[in-house]
């Protein structure tokens, strides 16, 4: 099992992403406030945007957690969150998981939530590595069964008065599906990559995967990162670029730009309490979301150690931010060592 947390997914029209304190009147105001939407649930309408804020201050800590898992699903056309899906229980034993979700009103009867579930479920077997996902609804809510059935959902059978909800006691219609269920994927066909150092005229494509990066760091640590991308820091990569301590490196696919890391060559002179210390700093790293999971990060890591032990360097460092539990499973994967830590403490 891969304990990676809540990570950002995406599919045709949703966003599935941590939640973040500015999205209290979005919850509050889409699904909820209303009682239509928590009828089958077992929690009571929200009151007030204070009382959904103060939730949203409970649940936003939990992100630090690699077995927390609770989506706000966004609407890609508006940028608007319109509902919830988490893995409401977890059975580590059995490598098992249970959803639940709610979706506003207004999106009802659109195939949202499937298609949410699908991601979920996905992201649960392939990178957490579950061999079952369940989920359960109140036998007269029909309707949350068939949204089940068609993100891949088995139906199991009904465990009657088994659960609670704002309607009471009432019987479980239990809806699984196993990894063994599962039609395997197809393995994506390793992409043809050229990894080389980059030229002045690819920099402005360079730029577009770096606002994915600061895209993610947002998404990732909003009391950290601004959002946007600047023009301050679409010149750092000219600045970058024109530094002979700095190296720019490109991964090439069918004749586009599909990845790209910046080195760093840092050299920290002796002290009374530490050695010298000369390395090679991966200081920033991406491949386009598009060509992920083809062997491209692969390719450009061991570019970057042939390169790095040819030009006499005996170390290679880089440093990470800690939600970013994807990465650090390719790290890991990559041969990387966790040797220092940055902790923190809210006041």
């Amino acid at each position: 099992m891969q304990w990676t947390g809540t990570q950002t997914l995406e599919t045709r029209r949703l966003i599935l992403r941590r939640y973040r304190l500015e999205d209290a009147e979005d919850m509050f105001y889409n699904w909820a406030s209303d009682p239509e939407v928590t009828r089958y649930l077992t929690w009571q309408p929200h009151t007030s945007v204070e009382g959904t804020r103060n939730i949203l201050n409970d649940w936003i800590p939990c992100y630090a957690q690699g077995d927390y898992f609770n989506w706000a699903i966004v609407w890609k056309e508006t940028g608007h969150v319109i509902g919830n899906i988490a893995a409401v229980e977890l059975h580590k034993s059995a490598e098992s998981a249970d959803i639940g979700y709610c979706l506003g009103r207004a999106f009802w009867g659109r195939g949202i939530m499937p298609e949410a579930l699908r991601a979920v479920m996905d992201y649960l077997f392939d990178v957490v590595g579950m061999q079952r996902v369940a989920a359960r609804h109140a036998v007269d809510n029909p309707k949350s069964g068939r949204a089940m059935e068609k993100a891949g959902m088995h139906l199991e059978g009904i465990l009657r008065g088994s659960a609670h909800n704002n309607q009471g006691i009432y019987d479980a219609v239990w809806h699984a599906a196993l990894r063994s269920d599962r039609q395997p994927k197809e393995p994506k066909e390793k992409a043809s990559v050229v990894v080389r150092m980059a030229r002045k005229e690819e920099l402005p494509r360079v730029n577009e995967l770096r606002r994915q990066v600061n895209e993610l760091h947002v998404a990732g640590e909003p009391s950290i990162f601004k959002p946007g991308f600047p023009i301050e820091l679409q010149d750092y990569i000219y600045e970058i670029f024109d530094d002979p301590a700095k190296e720019i490196v490109v991964a090439e696919s069918d004749g586009q730009i599909c990845g790209f890391a910046v080195l760093n060559h840092i050299c920290k002179p002796e002290t009374p309490f530490m050695e010298e210390r000369d390395f090679l700093d991966v200081d920033e790293f991406c491949i386009d979301a598009a060509f992920r999971r083809q062997g491209i990060a692969s390719a450009m890591i061991q570019f970057i150690k042939d390169w790095a032990k040819e030009q006499g360097f005996r170390r290679l460092e880089l440093n990470m931010w800690e939600f970013n539990r994807d990465a650090l499973a390719f790290y890991e994967a990559s041969g990387f060592k966790t040797y220092r830590r940055y902790m923190e403490m809210d006041l």
